[in-house]
């Protein structure tokens, strides 16, 4: 099996990704059936990469003012004229104070087919941030000097995860 098709991420998963409610991704999967996820031995789903982005397509037609069943329908007419999603991956706004933890987290998340920006400044393509379409900023939560950047990514619909250090408990 294709690497992106591999059934890898639970609902939970899959809903902290996108910023949506699970009873959301439940719904659409009844309700149009365009993305049905495989099912674990106990009945769990289970989405691939694939899947996850398919669900981030409809998600961004619907912020866009489309309705879902006109979003679930752009997405069967993208899939069945064989346009895919493997070129879409989940981009990751790292704000991390110390640079060797920051260049760890990056090589990290790009091995698993993540594309990561910095927040110390222009990703790889050279965009500046304002530039830069957000899915998910993992930040330094020792670091006030990212808020105004949290603030305008929320503003912009970005799911915003404060990283913790690897001892300290979660409040």
């Amino acid at each position: 099996m294709a690497e992106r098709g591999r059934p890898l991420y639970t609902i939970g998963a899959v809903a902290r990704m996108l910023d949506l409610a699970p009873a959301t991704i439940r719904t659409w999967e009844s309700r149009y059936g365009n993305v049905v996820p495989e099912r674990s031995r106990g009945g769990q789903r289970l989405y691939s990469r694939d899947e996850v982005d398919q669900l981030r397509f409809v998600k961004d037609e619907v912020i866009s003012g489309r309705r879902p069943a006109e979003a679930h329908r752009l997405l069967a007419e993208r899939v069945a004229s064989g346009e895919g999603f493997s070129g879409a991956r989940m981009r990751i706004l790292l704000a991390e104070t110390k640079f060797g933890a920051a260049e760890m987290l990056r090589q990290l998340l790009g091995t698993e087919g993540f594309e990561v920006v910095l927040a110390s400044g222009p990703d790889s393509a050279g965009r500046s941030l304002d530039d830069v379409a957000v899915t998910l900023a993992v930040v330094d939560s020792d670091n006030a000097g990212f808020d105004d950047l949290l603030r305008e990514l929320k503003h912009r619909g970005a799911s915003v995860r404060l990283l913790k250090e690897a001892g300290e408990q979660p409040p």
